[in-house]
Protein backbone atom coordinates (compact mmCIF):
# COMPACT_ATOMS: atom_id res chain seq x y z
CA UNK A 1 0.00 0.00 0.00
CA UNK A 2 1.68 3.38 -0.84
CA UNK A 3 1.58 6.17 1.35
CA UNK A 4 -0.78 8.29 -0.51
CA UNK A 5 -3.51 5.91 0.05
CA UNK A 6 -3.02 5.92 3.91
CA UNK A 7 -2.32 9.77 4.68
CA UNK A 8 -3.69 11.25 1.08
CA UNK A 9 -2.05 14.99 0.33
CA UNK A 10 -3.32 18.19 1.71
CA UNK A 11 -3.96 21.39 0.09
CA UNK A 12 -2.72 24.51 0.69
CA UNK A 13 -5.04 27.27 1.74
CA UNK A 14 -6.04 30.22 -0.66
CA UNK A 15 -3.94 33.08 1.08
CA UNK A 16 -4.39 35.54 -1.76
CA UNK A 17 -8.01 34.82 -1.45
CA UNK A 18 -8.41 35.16 2.03
CA UNK A 19 -6.18 38.82 1.85
CA UNK A 20 -9.01 39.73 -0.27
CA UNK A 21 -11.91 38.78 1.73
CA UNK A 22 -10.45 39.55 5.36
CA UNK A 23 -12.10 42.15 7.25
CA UNK A 24 -9.82 44.62 9.22
CA UNK A 25 -11.46 44.77 12.23
CA UNK A 26 -10.37 48.04 13.40
CA UNK A 27 -12.91 48.61 16.07
CA UNK A 28 -11.77 45.67 17.73
CA UNK A 29 -9.18 45.68 21.08
CA UNK A 30 -6.96 43.76 19.59
CA UNK A 31 -6.33 44.50 16.67
CA UNK A 32 -7.41 48.25 16.83
CA UNK A 33 -5.29 49.49 19.90
CA UNK A 34 -2.53 46.61 20.36
CA UNK A 35 0.44 46.98 17.84
CA UNK A 36 1.78 44.52 15.44
CA UNK A 37 4.67 43.67 17.83
CA UNK A 38 2.63 43.03 21.27
CA UNK A 39 0.05 40.91 18.99
CA UNK A 40 3.07 38.66 18.17
CA UNK A 41 3.85 38.12 21.35
CA UNK A 42 0.76 37.05 22.66
CA UNK A 43 1.10 34.47 19.76
CA UNK A 44 4.43 33.71 21.02
CA UNK A 45 2.88 33.02 24.56
CA UNK A 46 -0.01 31.05 23.18
CA UNK A 47 2.87 28.88 21.15
CA UNK A 48 4.96 28.22 23.82
CA UNK A 49 1.86 26.94 26.31
CA UNK A 50 1.08 24.71 23.63
CA UNK A 51 4.36 23.36 23.16
CA UNK A 52 7.53 24.90 20.98
CA UNK A 53 8.36 21.29 20.25
CA UNK A 54 5.37 18.77 18.50
CA UNK A 55 5.32 15.20 17.36
CA UNK A 56 3.99 14.75 13.95
CA UNK A 57 2.50 10.80 13.89
CA UNK A 58 -0.06 9.03 12.06
CA UNK A 59 -2.75 7.78 13.42
CA UNK A 60 -6.23 6.81 11.74
CA UNK A 61 -5.31 7.10 8.73
CA UNK A 62 -4.41 11.04 9.42
CA UNK A 63 -1.12 13.21 10.73
CA UNK A 64 -1.95 14.22 14.23
CA UNK A 65 0.71 16.15 16.99
CA UNK A 66 1.65 15.55 20.49
CA UNK A 67 4.14 17.55 22.82
CA UNK A 68 7.55 16.48 23.26
CA UNK A 69 8.85 16.78 26.75
CA UNK A 70 12.10 15.24 26.45
CA UNK A 71 14.97 17.84 26.80
CA UNK A 72 17.66 18.44 24.71
CA UNK A 73 21.13 16.25 25.22
CA UNK A 74 19.49 14.29 27.94
CA UNK A 75 20.79 10.70 28.01
CA UNK A 76 18.67 7.51 27.08
CA UNK A 77 17.77 6.37 30.37
CA UNK A 78 17.14 2.75 29.17
CA UNK A 79 21.26 2.51 28.55
CA UNK A 80 20.86 2.39 32.43
CA UNK A 81 18.38 -0.22 33.37
CA UNK A 82 19.77 -2.27 30.58
CA UNK A 83 23.01 -2.22 32.64
CA UNK A 84 21.27 -2.52 35.94
CA UNK A 85 19.42 -5.48 34.56
CA UNK A 86 22.71 -7.13 33.71
CA UNK A 87 24.34 -6.38 37.37
CA UNK A 88 21.14 -7.66 38.93
CA UNK A 89 20.79 -10.55 36.85
CA UNK A 90 23.75 -11.91 37.04
CA UNK A 91 24.73 -12.34 33.33
CA UNK A 92 27.90 -12.71 31.98
CA UNK A 93 29.80 -10.35 30.22
CA UNK A 94 30.86 -12.68 27.06
CA UNK A 95 27.94 -14.47 27.29
CA UNK A 96 26.86 -15.13 23.31
CA UNK A 97 23.51 -15.46 24.78
CA UNK A 98 21.73 -13.27 27.40
CA UNK A 99 18.51 -13.84 28.05
CA UNK A 100 17.37 -10.52 29.87
CA UNK A 101 14.31 -11.22 31.88
CA UNK A 102 11.53 -7.38 31.55
CA UNK A 103 8.29 -6.78 33.10
CA UNK A 104 5.59 -5.18 30.91
CA UNK A 105 6.25 -1.54 31.35
CA UNK A 106 10.37 -1.88 30.50
CA UNK A 107 9.65 -4.20 27.84
CA UNK A 108 7.07 -1.58 26.06
CA UNK A 109 9.86 1.63 26.34
CA UNK A 110 12.65 -0.90 24.72
CA UNK A 111 10.36 -1.67 21.83
CA UNK A 112 9.06 1.93 21.39
CA UNK A 113 8.55 2.66 18.53
CA UNK A 114 9.09 6.51 18.99
CA UNK A 115 12.93 5.14 20.58
CA UNK A 116 14.38 7.69 22.65
CA UNK A 117 10.70 9.74 22.77
CA UNK A 118 9.22 6.61 24.42
CA UNK A 119 8.24 9.06 27.73
CA UNK A 120 6.52 10.78 25.31
CA UNK A 121 4.83 8.45 23.89
CA UNK A 122 3.53 7.12 27.63
CA UNK A 123 2.39 10.55 28.18
CA UNK A 124 0.37 10.18 25.09
CA UNK A 125 -1.30 6.88 25.79
CA UNK A 126 -1.82 7.46 29.74
CA UNK A 127 -3.60 10.84 28.87
CA UNK A 128 -5.63 9.11 25.95
CA UNK A 129 -7.20 6.65 27.87
CA UNK A 130 -8.05 9.63 30.39
CA UNK A 131 -9.80 11.68 27.92
CA UNK A 132 -12.24 9.20 26.75
CA UNK A 133 -14.38 10.59 23.67
CA UNK A 134 -17.92 9.88 25.37
CA UNK A 135 -19.48 9.86 21.72
CA UNK A 136 -16.95 8.06 19.53
CA UNK A 137 -16.21 5.58 22.90
CA UNK A 138 -12.69 5.12 21.99
CA UNK A 139 -9.67 7.04 23.53
CA UNK A 140 -8.57 10.55 21.95
CA UNK A 141 -4.96 10.72 20.87
CA UNK A 142 -5.15 14.78 20.62
CA UNK A 143 -4.54 17.01 23.21
CA UNK A 144 -6.19 20.54 23.69
CA UNK A 145 -3.81 22.60 22.29
CA UNK A 146 -4.19 26.89 21.47
CA UNK A 147 -2.89 26.03 17.88
CA UNK A 148 -6.05 25.81 15.78
CA UNK A 149 -8.08 28.07 17.87
CA UNK A 150 -6.11 30.40 17.12
CA UNK A 151 -6.21 29.65 13.34
CA UNK A 152 -9.79 29.17 13.26
CA UNK A 153 -10.63 32.80 14.77
CA UNK A 154 -11.10 34.89 11.82
CA UNK A 155 -9.08 35.29 8.45
CA UNK A 156 -6.70 38.45 9.60
CA UNK A 157 -5.91 36.65 12.66
CA UNK A 158 -4.94 33.17 10.85
CA UNK A 159 -2.77 35.63 7.95
CA UNK A 160 -0.97 37.07 11.10
CA UNK A 161 -0.19 34.44 13.42
CA UNK A 162 0.75 31.24 10.45
CA UNK A 163 4.00 32.70 10.56
CA UNK A 164 4.65 33.59 13.77
CA UNK A 165 3.60 29.59 14.80
CA UNK A 166 5.83 28.03 11.61
CA UNK A 167 8.73 29.95 13.29
CA UNK A 168 8.20 29.13 17.10
CA UNK A 169 7.67 25.78 16.66
CA UNK A 170 9.67 22.58 15.76
CA UNK A 171 8.27 19.08 14.33
CA UNK A 172 9.85 16.13 15.48
CA UNK A 173 9.27 13.10 13.48
CA UNK A 174 10.16 9.42 14.88
CA UNK A 175 8.46 7.64 11.62
CA UNK A 176 9.63 7.91 7.89
CA UNK A 177 6.29 7.49 6.67
CA UNK A 178 4.93 9.99 8.43
CA UNK A 179 7.70 12.50 7.53
CA UNK A 180 7.59 11.39 4.13
CA UNK A 181 3.51 11.96 4.30
CA UNK A 182 4.04 15.45 5.35
CA UNK A 183 7.11 16.61 3.68
CA UNK A 184 7.48 14.81 0.85
CA UNK A 185 3.79 14.28 -0.42
CA UNK A 186 2.57 17.97 -0.05
CA UNK A 187 5.38 20.04 -0.32
CA UNK A 188 3.86 23.25 -0.71
CA UNK A 189 1.14 23.03 2.46
CA UNK A 190 2.53 24.00 5.68
CA UNK A 191 5.85 22.40 4.81
CA UNK A 192 7.23 25.75 2.93
CA UNK A 193 6.54 27.53 5.94
CA UNK A 194 8.55 25.60 8.11
CA UNK A 195 11.63 27.15 9.83
CA UNK A 196 13.06 23.88 11.67
CA UNK A 197 12.53 19.95 11.91
CA UNK A 198 13.58 17.08 13.99
CA UNK A 199 13.93 13.63 13.08
CA UNK A 200 14.59 10.47 15.09
CA UNK A 201 14.62 7.58 12.54
CA UNK A 202 15.52 3.72 13.12
CA UNK A 203 15.49 2.39 9.95
CA UNK A 204 16.30 -1.12 8.43
CA UNK A 205 19.53 -1.53 6.45
CA UNK A 206 18.03 -2.55 3.48
CA UNK A 207 16.20 1.50 3.61
CA UNK A 208 19.41 3.00 4.23
CA UNK A 209 21.36 1.50 1.50
CA UNK A 210 18.72 1.88 -1.11
CA UNK A 211 18.98 4.75 -2.89
CA UNK A 212 22.86 3.22 -3.64
CA UNK A 213 22.09 -0.51 -4.50
CA UNK A 214 19.61 -0.04 -6.97
CA UNK A 215 20.26 -2.04 -10.41
CA UNK A 216 19.52 0.76 -12.66
CA UNK A 217 18.54 5.65 -12.01
CA UNK A 218 15.22 4.27 -13.28
CA UNK A 219 14.03 2.37 -10.08
CA UNK A 220 12.45 4.23 -7.04
CA UNK A 221 15.40 5.90 -5.02
CA UNK A 222 13.73 4.89 -1.42
CA UNK A 223 11.49 6.95 1.27
CA UNK A 224 15.13 7.64 3.03
CA UNK A 225 16.24 9.45 -0.31
CA UNK A 226 13.07 11.25 -1.24
CA UNK A 227 12.81 12.45 2.18
CA UNK A 228 16.42 14.32 1.71
CA UNK A 229 15.67 15.33 -1.90
CA UNK A 230 12.11 16.81 0.12
CA UNK A 231 14.47 18.52 2.91
CA UNK A 232 16.89 20.04 0.14
CA UNK A 233 14.24 21.39 -1.95
CA UNK A 234 12.31 23.21 1.41
CA UNK A 235 16.06 24.68 2.69
CA UNK A 236 16.98 25.73 -0.79
CA UNK A 237 13.56 27.00 -1.60
CA UNK A 238 11.51 27.61 1.34
CA UNK A 239 12.19 29.11 4.78
CA UNK A 240 14.17 25.65 6.58
CA UNK A 241 17.06 26.46 8.26
CA UNK A 242 17.75 23.93 10.93
CA UNK A 243 17.34 20.30 10.42
CA UNK A 244 18.46 17.51 13.20
CA UNK A 245 18.54 13.75 11.89
CA UNK A 246 19.06 11.38 14.44
CA UNK A 247 19.78 7.90 12.89
CA UNK A 248 19.72 3.99 14.19
CA UNK A 249 19.94 0.57 13.23
CA UNK A 250 17.04 -1.43 13.09
CA UNK A 251 17.57 -5.04 13.70
CA UNK A 252 17.31 -7.51 11.41
CA UNK A 253 13.85 -8.88 13.65
CA UNK A 254 12.37 -5.65 13.87
CA UNK A 255 13.03 -5.12 9.97
CA UNK A 256 11.21 -8.22 8.79
CA UNK A 257 7.69 -6.68 7.81
CA UNK A 258 9.07 -3.34 6.93
CA UNK A 259 8.09 -1.94 3.94
CA UNK A 260 9.80 0.37 1.91
CA UNK A 261 7.72 0.38 -1.01
CA UNK A 262 6.32 3.90 -2.47
CA UNK A 263 3.40 4.27 -4.29
CA UNK A 264 2.85 0.71 -4.38
CA UNK A 265 6.22 -0.56 -5.97
CA UNK A 266 8.23 -3.06 -4.31
CA UNK A 267 11.92 -3.15 -4.72
CA UNK A 268 14.77 -6.31 -4.00
CA UNK A 269 16.06 -5.81 -0.60
CA UNK A 270 19.55 -6.48 0.10
CA UNK A 271 19.88 -9.52 1.28
CA UNK A 272 18.07 -10.57 -2.10
CA UNK A 273 20.32 -8.88 -4.27
CA UNK A 274 23.54 -10.22 -2.64
CA UNK A 275 22.32 -13.30 -1.19
CA UNK A 276 24.01 -12.74 1.75
CA UNK A 277 22.78 -14.69 5.15
CA UNK A 278 24.05 -12.30 7.28
CA UNK A 279 22.00 -10.42 10.05
CA UNK A 280 22.85 -6.78 10.22
CA UNK A 281 22.56 -5.94 13.54
CA UNK A 282 25.48 -3.24 14.54
CA UNK A 283 26.05 0.44 13.00
CA UNK A 284 29.75 -0.46 11.96
CA UNK A 285 28.45 -2.58 9.33
CA UNK A 286 26.69 0.57 7.83
CA UNK A 287 28.91 2.14 5.11
CA UNK A 288 27.65 5.97 6.54
CA UNK A 289 28.82 7.82 3.33
CA UNK A 290 26.79 5.86 1.25
CA UNK A 291 23.47 6.37 3.56
CA UNK A 292 24.32 10.20 3.59
CA UNK A 293 25.00 10.45 0.30
CA UNK A 294 21.80 11.29 -0.04
CA UNK A 295 22.30 14.88 1.81
CA UNK A 296 23.46 17.33 -0.93
CA UNK A 297 23.76 20.85 -1.67
CA UNK A 298 22.31 23.69 1.21
CA UNK A 299 20.95 20.88 3.45
CA UNK A 300 23.92 19.75 4.71
CA UNK A 301 25.13 22.93 5.84
CA UNK A 302 22.11 23.21 8.01
CA UNK A 303 22.05 19.55 9.49
CA UNK A 304 23.03 18.46 12.51
CA UNK A 305 24.34 15.10 12.36
CA UNK A 306 23.52 12.56 15.26
CA UNK A 307 25.04 8.50 14.62
CA UNK A 308 25.49 5.92 17.19
CA UNK A 309 28.88 5.53 18.80
CA UNK A 310 30.68 2.68 18.00
CA UNK A 311 31.73 0.72 21.47
CA UNK A 312 34.93 0.65 22.57
CA UNK A 313 34.39 -3.61 22.56
CA UNK A 314 33.01 -2.94 18.93
CA UNK A 315 36.02 -2.89 16.50
CA UNK A 316 35.46 -2.11 13.28
CA UNK A 317 37.11 -4.27 10.21
CA UNK A 318 39.72 -1.71 8.06
CA UNK A 319 37.10 -2.08 4.94
CA UNK A 320 34.74 -0.12 6.92
CA UNK A 321 36.83 2.94 7.67
CA UNK A 322 37.05 4.46 4.19
CA UNK A 323 33.14 4.78 4.66
CA UNK A 324 32.52 6.06 8.25
CA UNK A 325 32.61 9.53 9.56
CA UNK A 326 35.08 10.14 12.63
CA UNK A 327 34.18 8.68 16.30
CA UNK A 328 34.12 11.34 18.74
CA UNK A 329 37.99 10.18 19.63
CA UNK A 330 38.94 10.95 16.14
CA UNK A 331 40.23 14.48 14.42
CA UNK A 332 37.61 15.79 12.96
CA UNK A 333 38.19 18.14 9.77
CA UNK A 334 35.82 20.11 7.86
CA UNK A 335 36.89 18.94 4.47
CA UNK A 336 35.68 15.10 6.10
CA UNK A 337 32.67 16.51 7.63
CA UNK A 338 30.49 18.32 5.39
CA UNK A 339 27.53 19.02 7.55
CA UNK A 340 26.76 21.88 10.32
CA UNK A 341 27.86 19.41 13.09
CA UNK A 342 28.35 15.92 13.68
CA UNK A 343 27.56 14.57 16.81
CA UNK A 344 27.92 10.50 18.39
CA UNK A 345 25.32 9.09 20.67
CA UNK A 346 25.25 6.18 22.78
CA UNK A 347 22.37 3.67 21.27
CA UNK A 348 21.22 0.62 22.15
CA UNK A 349 22.39 -2.72 21.43
CA UNK A 350 20.48 -4.29 19.01
CA UNK A 351 17.39 -6.98 20.74
CA UNK A 352 15.36 -9.51 20.27
CA UNK A 353 12.40 -9.83 22.11
CA UNK A 354 11.46 -13.54 22.67
CA UNK A 355 8.13 -14.76 23.12
CA UNK A 356 8.87 -15.91 27.14
CA UNK A 357 9.02 -12.58 28.16
CA UNK A 358 12.93 -11.98 28.03
CA UNK A 359 15.00 -9.95 25.80
CA UNK A 360 18.36 -10.93 24.23
CA UNK A 361 20.86 -7.65 23.63
CA UNK A 362 23.50 -8.13 21.59
CA UNK A 363 26.24 -6.45 23.32
CA UNK A 364 29.38 -8.29 22.18
CA UNK A 365 32.09 -7.08 19.69
CA UNK A 366 33.21 -9.14 16.31
CA UNK A 367 35.18 -11.78 17.30
CA UNK A 368 36.72 -11.97 13.66
CA UNK A 369 36.96 -9.75 10.86
CA UNK A 370 33.75 -9.94 9.16
CA UNK A 371 33.80 -9.52 5.27
CA UNK A 372 31.51 -6.53 3.58
CA UNK A 373 27.99 -7.34 2.41
CA UNK A 374 28.80 -5.69 -0.95
CA UNK A 375 31.79 -5.48 -2.85
CA UNK A 376 34.28 -2.59 -1.79
CA UNK A 377 34.80 0.74 -4.16
CA UNK A 378 36.14 3.75 -3.82
CA UNK A 379 33.04 6.42 -3.22
CA UNK A 380 35.14 8.57 -6.01
CA UNK A 381 35.12 6.22 -8.82
CA UNK A 382 30.95 5.09 -7.79
CA UNK A 383 29.81 8.54 -8.08
CA UNK A 384 31.85 9.08 -11.40
CA UNK A 385 30.32 6.25 -13.14
CA UNK A 386 26.90 6.29 -11.70
CA UNK A 387 25.98 8.98 -14.26
CA UNK A 388 27.20 6.46 -17.19
CA UNK A 389 24.36 4.38 -18.60
CA UNK A 390 26.31 0.86 -19.24
CA UNK A 391 27.44 1.10 -15.09
CA UNK A 392 24.92 -0.34 -13.74
CA UNK A 393 26.36 -3.60 -15.74
CA UNK A 394 29.35 -3.47 -14.97
CA UNK A 395 29.27 -2.89 -11.36
CA UNK A 396 26.95 -6.10 -11.21
CA UNK A 397 29.83 -7.88 -12.87
CA UNK A 398 32.23 -6.26 -10.49
CA UNK A 399 29.95 -7.29 -7.40
CA UNK A 400 29.79 -10.84 -8.82
CA UNK A 401 33.14 -11.52 -9.58
CA UNK A 402 34.29 -9.83 -6.06
CA UNK A 403 31.91 -12.23 -4.26
CA UNK A 404 33.14 -15.52 -6.48
CA UNK A 405 36.88 -14.46 -5.16
CA UNK A 406 35.82 -13.98 -1.88
CA UNK A 407 34.02 -17.51 -1.95
CA UNK A 408 36.90 -19.20 -3.03
CA UNK A 409 38.98 -17.90 -0.13
CA UNK A 410 36.95 -18.76 2.22
CA UNK A 411 36.85 -22.52 0.96
CA UNK A 412 40.69 -22.36 0.37
CA UNK A 413 40.45 -21.37 3.97
CA UNK A 414 38.34 -24.41 5.35
CA UNK A 415 40.51 -27.14 2.85
CA UNK A 416 43.59 -26.06 5.10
Amino acid sequence: MSLKAVVPPATAPNTERMRETANAQLDSTFFGKLPLEIRDMIYAECWKASGLKQHIFIRGGSLTHWPCTLPSHEPDERLEELQRMVQVQEVPLRSRTRALRLDDKWAARFSSPWHEHWRCEEDMREKALDNVDTYQGHPSHTQRTLFLPILLTCKRMYLEARHSLYASVTLTFTDLAAAHACLALSPNTVASQLRSLAFSLVLPFDTLHQHRLRSSPAEPAGSWADLCTALSNLVRFAALRDVTIRLGLASASASAGYTSSIGGRKTRSTHEIHHHDIDVNAWWQVREHWVLSAVRGMLARRLVLQLPRTGPTQRRPTWVLPYSYPEDGDRVESENVPFRRLERYAALPPMRFRNDGRVEPCMDAPRRATAPLFSITSDASSKEGWSRPGCAITRAWAKRRNREKMMGFVRARRET
